[in-house]
């Protein structure tokens, strides 16, 4: 028998720092294949997606699938990931975090300059970000309110009418205000290489929520 005290004390110090989740990847080369599976069996650990677990008695993220398909990403911890491998989460998913699109695709969606990984089951834009573009919500680094609204405004199959209805959503829910949105979608335009008024784009935005 395989006296697993010492690669617990791994498991639970990587948990620690990821809402209790460890990506299988992260543990592979200093946790032996039979001890994780010993961990199932007594029920120390339980899967969440295919190559995550989340140990049973840490905490329980408010979107552990998100949270373990990001965490699956990288092999890094989570607290030392860093651009350009560093993928924050965007597009639809990112609405899903803000909690202001309920009809969001089941396959994770985030963008990184140089993804340490490309996954099967998500997709990883390829792209920079900078600081300004990025928040963090519940340990995962996010698209902010504009840079959300720009990416869904390209090829993701959303009219205007709906992108007000995420932008007003994103407003009232104190993520932003109307005054800085507009300012910030600017900017975003004008950084992707597509100059365009922010303000003018947010109330033709919202004027068509509002019209539908």
């Amino acid at each position: 028998m395989i006296d697993s005290t010492d690669f617990l004390v791994q498991l639970c110090a990587l948990a620690e720092g990821q809402w209790g989740q460890v990506a299988l990847a992260q543990i592979a080369d200093q946790v032996p294949a039979p001890v994780i599976e010993h961990w199932h069996r007594v029920g120390i650990v339980e899967p969440v997606i295919d190559g995550v677990v989340r140990v049973r008695a840490g905490a329980r993220h408010p979107f552990p699938r998100l949270y373990a398909a990001w965490l699956r990403l990288d092999p890094e911890p989570a607290w030392l990931r860093t651009p350009p491998t560093l993928a924050v989460v965007s597009h639809r998913s990112a609405a899903r975090l803000y909690r202001v699109l309920d009809h969001t695709t089941s396959v994770p969606e985030f963008t990184a300059a140089a993804p340490a990984l490309q996954p099967t089951d998500a997709v990883v834009h390829r792209a920079p970000l900078r600081e300004q573009d990025r928040r963090v919500i519940a340990g995962l680094p996010v698209t902010s309110p504009a840079r959300t609204l720009v990416d869904l405004s390209t090829g993701a199959g959303l009219d205007l009418a709906e992108l007000g209805r995420i932008a007003q959503a994103l407003i009232a829910q104190s993520w932003t205000t109307a005054d800085q949105l507009a300012g910030d979608l600017t900017d975003v335009f004008t950084h992707l290489g597509a100059p365009r008024d922010g303000d003018k784009w947010l109330h033709a935005a919202l004027d068509a929520s509002t019209a539908a």
